[in-house]
């Protein structure tokens, strides 16, 4: 079959039976199959101009820089945040906070300024949680060492700190977050200092939730403590009752819980006993006279 001959049968395949058209071979089909082809492409061609023209320059510009960069090798992995501030920044300093220098930290100075003070235990008085949860604030640390405006950092060990734990009912995990005021004036009166317990997850705390405290202020979302046991602003430190009352409360939980009900059931015996009045034989009254034998 000629090259004219195969022409003829392409123009010709509108008018022509399909029977007819089966009967020619695979070649007639292979030439119908690019001529529509063909003939689809030239029809699409000024469809997709148009579209073409219609794309932002800067959307066909970020097309081919993301083409590009498919074809860059994958650059090297990013070490850790933590591990790199560790090789540039020199680290905070963290006060330990004790009997001996808490009201000096919670005093106002020449400037306001921010504590972070972060409450831990032991096994008495955490009960072996707090591994996690040091481990958070230690590496924390470097978190803050970065950040020109954190707080000041303080750590407090209610193992060994007892009786101020329980003067600032303090609990552990935890962070108390102050806000101390500037030193007033000569005739101001002191500005109260805000205060918020922020109690941590001991199993699922990590270095940036407590870091957030601070850089995203999650402290907001605490209301601010103003009861009496407040370190600075409440009646029982206004009369310096806290750390009587520390110790008070710290012998209370000294105290083996079976001695305590001993002593209980000793005071409650003796208030019954006395409230019953004399028990035994008591002498009978004398008869009245007259009366008959």
């Amino acid at each position: 079959m000629t090259k004219l001959e195969l022409d003829l049968l392409v123009y010709m395949v509108p008018i022509v039976d399909i029977r007819h058209l089966k009967l020619w071979g695979r070649e007639l089909y292979a030439v119908i199959a690019i001529k529509m082809r063909f003939t689809s492409l030239v029809t699409l061609l000024p469809a997709l101009a148009m579209a073409q023209e219609q794309v932002p320059l800067a959307d066909r510009v970020q097309g081919w820089f993301n083409q590009v960069k498919s074809y860059v090798p994958t650059a090297a992995p990013v070490v850790a945040p933590i591990e790199k501030l560790a090789e540039k920044v020199t680290e905070k300093s963290v006060t330990h906070v004790s009997l001996n220098n808490w009201q000096s930290i919670l005093t106002p100075g020449p400037k306001a300024e921010d504590w972070l003070i972060y409450t831990t235990g032991g096994n008495k008085t955490c009960f072996g949680r707090c591994g996690t949860a040091d481990k958070a604030f230690k590496e924390s640390v470097l978190l803050f060492s970065a950040d020109p405006t954190s707080p000041q950092l303080g750590y407090l060990d209610c193992e060994a700190n007892q009786v101020l734990c329980a003067a600032w009912s303090a609990s552990a995990p935890s962070v108390q977050y102050y806000q101390i005021p500037k030193e007033p004036s000569v005739g101001e009166e002191r500005a109260p200092t805000p205060l918020r317990h922020i109690y941590l997850n001991a199993t699922t705390v990590t270095p940036e939730t407590i870091y957030e405290i601070h850089a995203k202020k999650t402290y907001e979302n605490v209301p601010v403590y103003e009861g009496a046991l407040h370190p600075v602003d409440g009646w029982v430190a206004q009369y310096q009752l806290n750390i009587p009352m520390g110790y008070v409360i710290w012998a209370l939980g000294a105290v083996p819980s079976w001695l305590f009900m001993i002593g209980i059931s000793f005071f409650s015996r003796t208030m019954m006993s006395r409230r019953a009045g004399p028990t035994g034989n008591a002498p009978r009254a004398a008869a009245p006279a007259g009366s008959a034998n």
